[in-house]
């Protein structure tokens, strides 16, 4: 089971946006997947329940509003039959009950803005992700909201070397993806040649993930300890 962690603690980086959007892709292609909402604000829960009725199913985890008949890390377990397993996670986390689930995870995702108080964010999230994580390699950057300009690849270019990270992908400053997300879709299910390069992109992360899951851990189990997400769910 692929299990994608998008994480950064600052908020308005575009979590939600890339979770359901890589959501929408693995469903499209086959794959049975699991959306896991760790944010109280529950974003991604909203997208998941406003999806038309003929788009590809997504499995939903809601770890916020979990049945009072069972017990919260039995009822925000996956799905046995996940394929991939995305989960959005809050701004400003508890870092500390996420290390169990980050070290379960098969990639690491950590979507961020090319503005000054982003870049400084996420270069202090990766100083305590590394610490925290020492042997995981497989951490990278998605550039959200990135003007189509040569200053704007320098500046990402720079991010990289810099935080010693790959950026696996630079999606545009563009109306699309919220067009998208109001109709509880992703880019991938959106008709027209002016979504092509924004498609191009997500499939770029997806691509990464999946190269990612099989490096690391080509037989994941398809289940998680209940306890890592106990833990993550009141991060």
């Amino acid at each position: 089971m692929q299990r994608i962690v998008v994480i950064n603690p600052k908020g308005g980086s575009g979590k939600t946006m890339l979770a359901t959007n890589l959501a929408s892709f693995f469903s499209n292609q086959g794959k049975v997947t699991t959306l896991m909402d760790l944010d109280p604000q529950g974003s991604s829960v909203f997208w998941a329940l406003n999806r038309p009725e003929q788009a590809p199913h997504i499995q939903l985890v809601d770890a916020h509003n979990c049945p009072h008949n069972v017990t919260r890390s039995w009822a925000i377990q996956p799905p046995r039959n996940t394929e991939v397993l995305i989960l959005d996670t809050p701004a400003r986390p508890d870092l500390i009950n996420l290390t169990p689930l980050l070290r379960e995870a098969t990639a690491i995702l950590l979507p961020v803005l090319l503005a000054e108080f982003d870049l400084h964010a996420v270069a202090n999230t990766v100083q305590h992700l590394r610490r925290m994580l020492p042997a995981q390699n497989n951490m990278a950057l998605v550039v959200n909201r990135s003007p189509s300009t040569p200053s704007a690849a320098r500046r990402s270019s720079a991010l990289s070397q810099q935080l010693k990270l790959p950026v696996v992908a630079n999606l545009r400053d563009s109306r699309t993806f919220l067009q998208a997300a109001t109709d509880g879709l992703g880019i991938c299910e959106m008709k027209g040649s002016h979504y092509r390069s924004d498609k191009q992109q997500i499939a770029k992360i997806a691509q990464w993930c999946t190269i990612s899951a099989t490096i690391r851990e080509p037989s994941s189990p398809n289940r998680l300890n209940p306890d890592v997400i106990a833990l993550a769910s009141i991060a």
